[in-house]
């Protein structure tokens, strides 16, 4: 009874082992059919599928962190001019507006909306510019690794923060009151409308270009050669 409760045992530390390394061999599960896959990243330039229902799983662009940090640093330039110069100028008989970006939030507090004006100022405005310091910052950060810890941190914030950069809806919003409006009276494109548009394509560009493993990866290169510098050498006794 001894013998075969040991070898019981043995088996199922073996089978426990066998199951662990197997698990450690699973680097990925598909998003779409949850097949367990055992390659994390693709190679520079080329993209990850799933072999069973073909779901793009990672695609590493060349270049990916240069590029998402041009396009962050332009997105920041086209904000200035589209936030301050005209988008629409509305004129009937002898009255005539100007609409900049933050007139509609303007009005929407006057008229005691305060929780729409928020809303509409923070996907407007608020996460759009966040969107870019973040993306900016993380780009340039992951090249030291004393900003690990802050660049994680961007991340995460990146990750939530995504998603409530709106720029498309209003952009839709600006094109229903051209083609409302015109009917009413004259309407004209200013270049803060150009710039709005240019900024909206910088920044899809930007979502497109910009892959976080590739960060969490370089950051791991980092803390990597920090730590094999920072180790101290072992001199034999004289």
């Amino acid at each position: 009874m001894g013998q075969e409760s040991r070898q019981g045992i043995q088996g199922a530390a073996s089978a426990r082992s066998g199951l662990r390394e197997r698990a450690q061999e699973w680097k990925r599960a598909c998003h779409q059919c949850d097949l367990l896959l055992t390659r994390a990243h693709a190679p520079v330039g080329e993209r990850l599928t799933c072999a069973r229902c073909g779901a793009t799983l990672h695609r590493n662009m060349a270049r990916s962190v240069a590029h998402t940090a041009a396009l962050s640093l332009s997105g920041l330039l086209l904000f200035i001019p589209s936030a301050t110069l005209p988008l629409l100028e509305f004129s009937m008989f002898s009255f005539g507006a100007e609409n900049t970006l933050m007139n509609g939030v303007q009005a929407l507090f006057a008229a005691g909306y305060l929780w729409l004006a928020s809303l509409v100022l923070f996907c407007s405005v608020v996460a759009p510019l966040g969107k870019f310091l973040l993306l900016a910052f993380i780009c340039w950060g992951s090249a030291w690794a004393r900003l690990a810890k802050p660049v994680a941190r961007a991340l995460r914030w990146y990750h939530h923060l995504q998603e409530w950069g709106m720029l498309d809806v209003y952009m839709l919003g600006i094109l229903v009151a051209l083609v409302k409006m015109s009917d009413l009276g004259k309407m004209t494109v200013e270049p803060g409308l150009y710039c709005f548009v240019a900024m909206m394509v910088v920044s899809s560009a930007a979502t497109v270009s910009f892959d976080a493993e590739t960060v969490w990866a370089r950051l791991a290169r980092r803390a990597a050669g920090t730590a094999a510098g920072a180790r101290p050498e072992v001199k034999g006794a004289q």
